[in-house]
């Protein structure tokens, strides 16, 4: 990372070493990034970055003292070098020092650069807090403007407003493709108060036996068999060939539009239609589960809101929420062309805070799926209604680590600056109810993810399910909660999913090079591997599941800019108990998108 910054430093500087010297001198914004490089790279350790800070904060505190206040280019070099470190250090006020190099500077663009890639690359929960990054980066965009027209632009200048391009694609990735031209690529620098209204669209196809929403496939064909062979069905048990006929794969399909409403003011308001289908899907009959499959059809209409706040000195909050209006057909078992209509409501809101050098972030959800009641059938069992709370609280380690290394030949450790190693840990309480009985699925899990300094990342994270139906009988005095027999059922899955990076949208700071308009910003190979075991309960669906996906990133420079994910897969599954192995697959694109 240092190499790539100091390249990027005295590229412009070779070209006009002899045209205008003040491209080597502090004038140039990107000394603050040699600088502080130069101060935390080379196996530093924080104490000595704290006691670097120090003396700057001296050294400016005493400067300030014999200078009269006003515009000073050696000053804001300084300045953002002292800004930088206290954000590498997990001080919520850098932004204190950042606008202040800004305004010792106040003709330079590359400052307003620096301050808007904090707010929109540290600070934030789960999403750039990014009203106030825009602020920054509009801004630069409106300096470079002035600069050209006057005629001072230097040769550095280039790489200052690719690296703002490449910062505002980042920053509306997610938004999709943009319809008004304001916050499209290269957009119109005084664009910050002028209205963003970007179109998002989700295709995803696989034949799998995990749903869209990842549940443990081993508990739901175990759940599936224990239902059917309960005294409230057929009342007698699966043998290994029933087992091995509920075991599959069908195909799915799931679409996800979005028009999103932007403004600096407002936040992001969001419009939402998604439709999905899986044929052949839901058991029918659970009296004679293989006598036939359903479709699963599900449609929803909906308005969403997303913004991001800063509360220092306490937090970042992001808040996210939707209410979807939505109908479902070929989930109601003995009537699978019943429709049935349902409301949705969903609230996602974030919190992050730093603790020293690293960061702290909890993410709560809360869904609730309110289907209207079944208009026949038994009295008792027509309500119909799903809860879902989940909770995951991450503890991000930023600090340099003691990292095994071979250099010249010798193996040992080394002081080495990682791109965060994170924790954590958390929890899904899942209740759908019908009628008086309450199918309730707990989830428990806890992982690390390890992002290493070079190309290589990993996660591992182990993952605790259980299973409970619960009945409740109104006709006992006092009413009778109970559980069902034969409902209980608990698992434990392992996942490993090792990651290389091919290309690194890390490490290019700038647009990346175009190719019949578009420019490939990631690619990454991923080979997941998952390992599911039964604890209580029963094993007959016990399997090992590995694969290979390929996922890439390119934004379309020569169409607006909109980021555009790919996601390919492929899986081979073996449920070793009933000896029987499934080859899956998946394909999923993305233009913008919302949670992955």
């Amino acid at each position: 990372m240092v190499a790539l910054f100091s390249l990027l430093l005295l590229a412009p500087t070779a070209q006009a070493e002899n045209a205008d010297l003040r491209v080597q001198s502090r004038e140039n914004p990107f000394s603050c990034v040699g600088a502080y490089e130069a101060l935390t790279g080379g196996g530093r350790t924080l104490d000595e970055m704290r006691d670097e800070l120090r003396a700057l904060l001296a050294r400016l505190e005493s400067d300030s003292r014999e200078k009269k206040a006003g515009p000073d280019v050696d000053r804001a070099a300084e300045l953002c070098v002292a800004g930088r470190l206290k954000a590498r250090l997990g001080h919520q006020d850098a932004s204190d020092l950042l606008e202040a190099a800004i305004r010792a500077a106040p003709h330079e663009p590359g400052y307003e650069l620096f301050a808007g890639m904090y707010w929109a690359g540290m600070r934030g929960a789960r999403r750039p807090l990014l009203e106030r990054a825009e602020r920054h980066f509009y801004a630069g965009l409106a300096k470079l403007k002035d600069l050209r027209a006057r005629g001072q632009a230097l040769s550095f200048h280039d790489v200052v407003e690719d690296w703002l391009h490449k910062q505002l694609l980042v920053l509306y990735q997610e938004d999709g493709a943009q319809l008004l031209p304001w916050k499209a690529y290269r957009p119109w620098p005084g664009g910050r108060w002028a209205p963003g209204l970007a179109f998002s669209s989700q295709l995803r196809f696989a034949q799998d036996t995990r749903d869209f929403f990842y549940n443990s496939e081993m508990r739901q064909f175990t759940g599936e068999a224990a239902f059917a062979s309960s005294d409230l069905r057929a009342g007698a048990a699966f043998d290994a060939r029933d087992a091995w006929d509920l075991v599959r794969a069908p195909h799915r399909f799931e679409v996800q539009n979005r028009l999103r409403l932007r403004h600096a003011w407002l936040g992001a308001l969001d419009a939402l239609h998604s439709y999905m289908f899986s044929p052949q899907s839901q058991i029918q009959n659970f009296y004679d589960p293989q006598s036939a499959l359903s479709d699963v059809t599900v449609f929803l209409l909906g308005l969403g809101y997303e913004r991001g706040f800063s509360l220092y000195p306490l937090f970042d909050l992001r808040l996210a929420g939707s209410f979807s209006r939505g109908t479902r057909r070929g989930t109601v078992e003995f009537e699978p062309q019943e429709l049935e209509h349902f409301n949705q409501l969903e609230a996602h809101p974030s919190f992050s805070r730093f603790f020293g050098s690293d960061k702290v972030t909890l993410d709560l959800s809360y869904v609730l799926i309110d289907l209207a009641d079944a208009p026949s059938g038994v009295v008792d069992d027509r309500l119909r209604r799903r809860d879902i709370r989940a909770a995951r609280l991450e503890y991000a380690l930023y600090s340099p680590l003691l990292l095994p290394s071979f250099s010249d030949g010798d193996f040992g450790l080394r002081r080495t600056a990682t791109r965060g190693w994170y924790f954590y840990v958390g929890a899904v309480d899942d209740r759908e109810a019908w009628g008086v009985h309450t199918l309730v699925r707990r989830d428990l899990f806890a992982g690390t993810r390890y992002n290493g300094p070079g190309r290589f990342e990993i996660t591992v994270q182990g993952t605790y399910y259980t299973s409970n139906t619960r009945g409740y009988n109104p006709n006992r005095n006092p009413p009778l909660l109970y559980s069902e027999v034969g409902q209980d059922y608990s698992s434990a899955r392992l996942s490993l999913l090792p990651q290389i990076r091919l290309v690194d949208q890390e490490t290019l700071p700038g647009v990346p090079q175009s190719a019949l308009g578009f420019g490939v910003d990631m690619l990454n190979l991923v080979f997941p591997l998952h390992a599911d075991r039964a604890l209580d309960g029963g094993r007959d669906f016990e399997n090992l599941r590995g694969g290979m996906e390929l996922w890439m990133k390119v934004f379309g420079t020569g169409f607006g800019g909109p980021a555009v994910l790919l996601t390919l897969g492929y899986d081979f599954q073996y449920f070793y108990r009933l000896q029987k192995s499934l080859h899956l697959a998946q394909v999923a694109l993305r233009l913008g998108w919302g949670r992955l």
